[in-house]
């Protein structure tokens, strides 16, 4: 299994999911597929992705229905809903039938990816995390915002124990920069990747972390970072 999530998309429209696969690749995420409902539901039980993306216009079974047949049978991971039919009434049929979100198309990439890391975190929520940090002789509470260095008070800023936390809840995994530009800085601000690479070399500057060969904060080929612990 790949260090990254895995997303099942549910899409029987070749040009939608080319389009969403490489935005998911891109993002760092590892892509299942299926075309129709009923191989999606089959997929799921399966293969256990982290999330599904879920369209609502399937052959052989709907994703209404696809999406209540997984509730029932206990598919607790999240499931974003993709689909044309925006009104009202077809959202809160979504929602009630068990999805997590619901994006109309056609939506931008980043978006996708935002809701997409945004329903990650709030399943990981559930789960086991990592409160404190021990990297060498630096202790940093991620919960109370306090750092130290053999003792000696250390400033990290918000922006840095944000980053720390993020990739403290996959330790291992790697965190892909739209993640982090996302779950850091918002929906809203997506700016050049390299937002992210400046403020990984100054956490990792104060942290002593040799940046040609880090021990904590290393970097993942093509996918972004992870936290080494």
């Amino acid at each position: 299994m790949s260090d990254s999530f895995r997303i099942l998309v549910v899409e029987d429209e070749p040009g939608m999911l080319t389009t969403v696969k490489l935005c998911l690749s891109g993002a760092g995420y590892r892509v299942l597929e299926a075309a129709d409902g009923a191989r999606g539901v089959q997929m799921a039980i399966e293969e256990k992705p982290d999330l599904i993306l879920l369209d609502v216009n399937l052959p052989k079974v709907n994703g209404f229905d696809a999406c209540a047949e997984l509730r029932r049978q206990n598919f607790d991971r999240p499931i974003l809903m993709l689909t044309t039919r925006t009104e009202i009434p077809d959202r809160v049929k979504g929602l009630s039938a068990g999805a997590d979100d619901y994006l109309a198309k056609p939506f931008d990439g980043r978006e996708l990816v935002a809701r997409i890391h945004a329903l990650l975190r709030r399943f990981q929520r559930d789960q086991p995390v990592v409160r404190v940090l021990k990297l060498g002789d630096i202790t940093i509470d991620l919960a109370q915002q306090t750092a130290t260095r053999a003792g000696e008070p250390l400033r990290l800023t918000q922006t840095e124990y944000g980053l720390l936390g993020l990739l403290a809840e996959t330790p291992g995994k790697p965190v892909s920069r739209e993640q982090m530009l996302a779950g850091i800085w918002g929906y809203t601000y997506l700016p050049n990747t390299r937002t992210v690479d400046t403020h990984i070399w100054r956490l990792r500057k104060k942290l002593g972390d040799d940046g040609e060969d880090p021990r904590w904060i290393k970097n993942a080929a093509g996918k972004g970072y992870l936290l080494a612990v």
